[in-house]
């Protein structure tokens, strides 16, 4: 089955800058790739690569499609395929994984299309039917700006937030106060402290009751990240600190709460993503579908997939911001949530049409091979 992939770069501007403790972004930062067939049916797959994440860059992550992106496809007819080509280079798609969840994403698009069925049939489950909530994700602003960012999403219905801390605890204070009395908070720290006992002492004189930290410490830190568990009575988010199902293991049978992050750009595509979240599922632990900052509806409409394979839905999502965020979206139809965070997937019609659903414009891709 010849196939045709190329690569490039979704160039979009952000509405209002983002900020936390390991980035601050004005636009995206991806890689697009398309897969096409000789018939003209293609498919499109979205990574993020974050050097402080999982080590990527937009450079590496190019570098690792042009050299394995052939073979993969060439490899791979249908699904069986797919999963022992995965299963034979688990360590370079470990190393890999944001260009690898665009190529698998892509060709997974591409097959289910031409199937004429939709992502979720030609994976083997159900089609989506439920409706999505999602949180509101607020960076590390101003306490003005958290304010007024903060009115409006409790405005408009929302009432999950995680927010982004900063060192400064007296900025936290202010920040977390402009958050609605009723609001559900995580907080996310990505990683900001060396050791428990300051990130301990920050999130106490907060004043605010939240039930989760993402990624308090170094990642990887699990008795520090147990520590602030215990002290604190909360959740702990595992985001940097979970990228894979090798690391799974090492957080078995802990009296911490832990929580996974499944992100599909960092655990290395759809198959990988709904493999690791079965497994932690599995091993006692709760699910976040996570974001990464100015991802498009690609990514979005990817992590519905792994939410609509779990057994047990997860605690919160994170996306659909669209055009919220981005100035432009790769896709005609920019998936954005509403009122209460909910996102229609009635207006989408993504249940009934092939693959990811989506009417992509290859016109605003800045393709570079």
């Amino acid at each position: 089955m010849p196939l045709i992939l190329r690569w490039g770069h979704f160039p979009s501007k952000f509405r209002f800058r983002f900020s936390h403790a390991s980035a601050s972004r004005t636009a995206t930062s991806n890689i697009i790739v398309e897969v096409r067939d000789r018939d003209g049916v293609s498919g499109f797959g979205e990574g993020c690569p974050r050097s402080y994440v999982t080590g990527e860059t937009e450079e590496s992550a190019a570098a690792f499609i042009s050299k394995c992106g052939p073979d993969f496809i060439e490899s791979c007819a249908d699904l069986s395929e797919i999963r022992n080509w995965i299963d034979l280079h688990e360590t370079q798609i470990s190393q890999n994984p944001a260009a690898f969840a665009a190529i698998e994403t892509a060709l997974l698009d591409m097959l289910a299309r031409r199937d004429g069925l939709s992502i979720e049939e030609y994976l083997g489950y159900s089609p989506l039917h439920t409706p999505m909530r999602y949180s509101a994700v607020l960076g590390d602003s101003s306490p003005r700006k958290t304010g007024i960012a903060a009115f409006v999403y409790s405005f408009v219905g929302l009432s999950d937030f995680k927010i982004k801390l900063n060192t400064n605890i007296e900025r936290d204070k202010l920040k977390l106060s402009r958050l609605p009395q009723r609001a559900t908070i995580r907080v996310d720290a990505n990683n900001l402290w060396q050791e428990p006992e300051p990130c301990i002492e920050h999130v106490s004189a907060i004043g605010r009751k939240i039930w989760a930290i993402e990624e308090p410490l170094v990642a990887g830190d699990v008795s520090g990240m147990q520590k602030i568990s215990q002290e604190l009575d909360v959740a702990i988010i595992l985001d940097e600190s979970l990228i894979n199902i090798s690391q799974l293991s090492q957080y078995s049978g802990r009296p911490g709460h832990w929580v996974a992050n499944i992100r599909v750009s960092k655990c290395g595509g759809l198959l990988r993503s709904i493999q690791l979240a079965h497994a932690a599922q599995a091993q006692g632990m709760d699910v976040i579908l996570g974001a990464h900052v100015g991802e498009t509806s690609l990514l979005t409409r990817a992590a519905m997939t792994v939410g609509n394979a779990l057994g047990k839905g997860p605690l919160a999502r994170e996306g659909a911001f669209g055009k919220i965020l981005l100035k432009k979206d790769i896709s005609q139809s920019s998936l954005t949530f509403g009122r209460s965070g909910m996102l229609n997937l009635d207006r989408y019609h993504l249940a009934r049409n092939s693959g990811l659903g989506l009417n992509i414009v290859p016109g605003r891709v800045e393709w570079r091979a």
